[in-house]
């Protein structure tokens, strides 16, 4: 039995979708920590559908019983203290149920598999890396690349809809290897399946790198309107986006966000990685596709896709 957790969301639901493609529905129990709020393809898929929150023991210990094989997306929030305590939570709870495997989605940050970045979104995930592996259980620590359709997030938080024909950043610019978040789930899935790179930390990347201002003047040969990247400073950056996209308008995430940007300038996110290739065995989603596709929806880029 696997168990899949986060799959009402961005790349837990691609996950859940290609495990489909290659289990029998009867072999996978998804884990929410509300199950009403469960999509109609999760309700209908034939899975088994069991409440289990990081935060909560008990119904983890109910929801992964029988498991052997656990899939842990990370704990949504900006809060580090939070995010690695529900982590810790889950961990444990895998350790004393005798889980086989856990695969963990990580992130992109670090430079490949490196243990250090420079990026306050990605010391959590650090940190539970540290405590997965000294958990004594078998693993796969799995770092996401950045996602393909997060690129507002970025890139200031434009939108076609709002946006003007000038984005600041603060301090850095750098290289991405953006990865569409279908490729990454089709890709964790088999990883899944096959039970692939036991103990091991992995890296799934695109196939190539744009930085920020290459990015804008996609958009901008896409949209036929301008659209540049301006380099300021921190305070320059808080000023453009306080207040945008709810709360990642406000001061502290934007503070925390900032350290992003010279995290990219280092090369953390530049790493072209030809594991996801030799998994999927097929070309990966270009950049330029996904672009397209989002500039192109009449719903707002973040609200839609960067999730």
């Amino acid at each position: 039995m696997i168990v899949v957790t986060g799959a009402t969301g961005g790349l837990g639901s691609q996950v859940f979708k290609y495990l489909l493609q290659l289990l029998p529905s009867s072999q996978i129990t998804v884990s929410l920590y509300n199950p009403s709020g469960a999509s109609d393809f999760i309700k209908h898929s034939g899975a088994q559908l069991r409440q289990g929150s990081y935060t909560d023991s008990a119904s983890l210990d109910t929801a992964w019983a029988d498991a052997d094989k656990v899939f842990l997306i990370s704990y949504p929030g900006i809060s580090r203290d939070a995010r690695v305590a529900a982590h810790k939570n889950a961990i444990d709870a895998a350790k004393r149920l005798g889980i086989g495997h856990v695969y963990y989605t990580s992130l992109g940050f670090g430079t490949g598999v490196s243990p250090e970045s420079i990026a306050d979104v990605m010391q959590a995930h650090l940190e539970t890396e540290r405590y997965i592996k000294a958990s004594g259980l078998k693993y796969t620590i799995i770092r996401e690349g950045i996602y393909s359709e997060s690129w507002p997030l970025y890139l200031g938080f434009w939108s076609k809809e709002e946006g003007g024909d000038e984005v600041v950043i603060p301090n850095a610019d750098g290289p991405i290897a953006w990865v569409s978040r279908e490729d990454l789930g089709e890709a964790t899935a088999k990883i899944i399946v096959e039970g692939a790179y036991e103990n091991e930390t992995i890296f799934l990347s695109g196939p190539r790198t744009y930085t920020l201002t290459e990015l804008a003047a996609l958009i901008s040969s896409i949209l036929s309107r301008p659209l540049k990247v301006e380099v300021g400073t921190l305070e320059e950056y808080i000023a453009a986006n306080h207040g945008k996209r709810g709360p990642r308008g406000e001061v502290e995430f934007l503070k925390q966000w900032a350290t992003t940007y010279p995290a990219l300038a280092k090369g953390e996110c530049s790493v072209v990685d030809p594991t996801i290739k030799r998994v999927l065995g097929r070309e990966l989603k270009p950049m330029e596709q996904t672009l397209r596709e989002m500039l192109g929806a009449t719903d707002d880029s973040i609200d839609r896709y960067a999730k």
